[in-house]
């Protein structure tokens, strides 16, 4: 059998056809595991610069919120024309303030009238800017006219004229000790200046306006301060003086004329001059070429109030029930403004 099989082998392969076709593509496998990670690479070189961009070519973004305010701004320029120009007077010797909303122009002291001679006197308003001197200058003016040969002259009158001003008051109210305790011999100019009330001249757009109540009670106590509707009290241009003890609004005493050697000088009832804030005797500084003396035995004129008096006399240290109180006022607005 063995040898039969050998002879049939050769015969079979000879008898074996061409190969087949390519079979179909098989099924995609399963992926493989991922492999390592490779490499850092390197930085690549700097590419060229971009082409410029226009802002205005680029569109509109939203609306940002608004901002906060700004700073203030510089101070315009003023248009009023005529500002009023008005005199405050401590009674002291410090120096009041001028109100909020105003300018300080000058400060001085308080001067009221000169006395050339029996027929020669003139005064200031007390509210005018003509009453603050800038300096305590006893003697300042001289006299000019026709000498009898048809030539004029000038000369200082020094011998002749007296000029007055407004002292001090009481600081704790004592009139009568206050009196007695004021020196009644001459004084130097230096030393009379301690016995001379100081001033401030100030600069405002809005005018003052004064009430004199004819009453003796205190303006607090009255509806609106007895200002007029529409208006407020000013407040005390003293108070700095001495605060916490000083009135807080300018509640003042309706201040009249003053008189001396049978003359008198007052001050206008429409100007806060004649709203004084402290009632006193109001003895004057009188100086000449020499010296300065107090006159305490002045003559002074207040407004009187409505209150019925039992007598006809006073002692002046028990009369301020009987004077008339007054107020100062002023627009509300008129502190917001201020002249530079």
């Amino acid at each position: 059998q063995l040898d039969t099989i050998n002879a049939v082998i050769p015969s079979l392969i000879k008898q074996a056809g061409a190969a087949g076709a390519p079979g179909a593509p098989g099924a995609k496998g399963n992926r493989g595991v991922a492999g390592p990670a490779g490499i850092t690479g390197i930085k690549g070189i700097q590419g060229p610069p971009g082409k410029s961009a226009d802002i205005n070519d680029c569109p509109a973004g939203a609306k940002g919120d608004q901002g906060p305010p700004g700073y203030p701004g510089e101070p315009g320029e003023s248009i009023q024309l005529n500002p009023y120009i008005v005199a405050f007077h401590s009674q002291r010797t410090e120096y009041p303030k001028c109100l909020d909303g105003m300018t300080e122009l000058w400060r001085g002291y308080s001067f009221m009238f000169i006395d050339v001679d029996n027929s020669n006197k003139w005064t200031q308003n007390l509210g005018d800017p003509g009453s603050c001197m800038l300096n305590f200058k006893p003697e300042f003016f001289g006299t000019c006219s026709d000498n009898g040969n048809g030539e004029s002259t000038c000369e200082r009158n020094i011998d002749q004229h007296s000029t007055m001003w407004l002292s001090i008051a009481s600081l704790d109210g004592n009139q009568d000790e206050f009196l007695d305790d004021l020196p009644s011999r001459g004084l130097d100019y230096d030393r009379a200046k301690n016995y001379v009330s100081r001033c401030v001249v100030c600069e405002s757009i809005f005018r003052l306006t004064v009430v004199h109540t004819r009453s003796n009670i205190h303006p607090a106590q009255v509806e609106n301060h007895a200002c007029p509707a529409g208006y407020q009290i000013v407040p005390n241009p003293n108070k700095h003086i001495n605060p916490g003890v000083a009135e807080e609004n300018w509640c003042g005493y309706s201040f009249w004329q003053v008189s001396s050697d049978k003359f008198g000088v007052g001050t206008l009832a429409d100007s806060q001059g004649s709203c004084l804030l402290d009632f006193s005797q109001t003895p004057l500084v009188s100086c000449n070429n020499e010296e300065c003396r107090l006159k305490k035995r002045t003559r002074n004129t207040w407004l009187m109030s409505d209150t019925k008096r039992d007598s006809d006399y006073k002692s002046f240290g028990s009369s301020d029930p009987y004077v008339s109180r007054c107020v100062v006022c002023r627009r509300p607005e008129a502190k917001l403004f201020r002249q530079e």
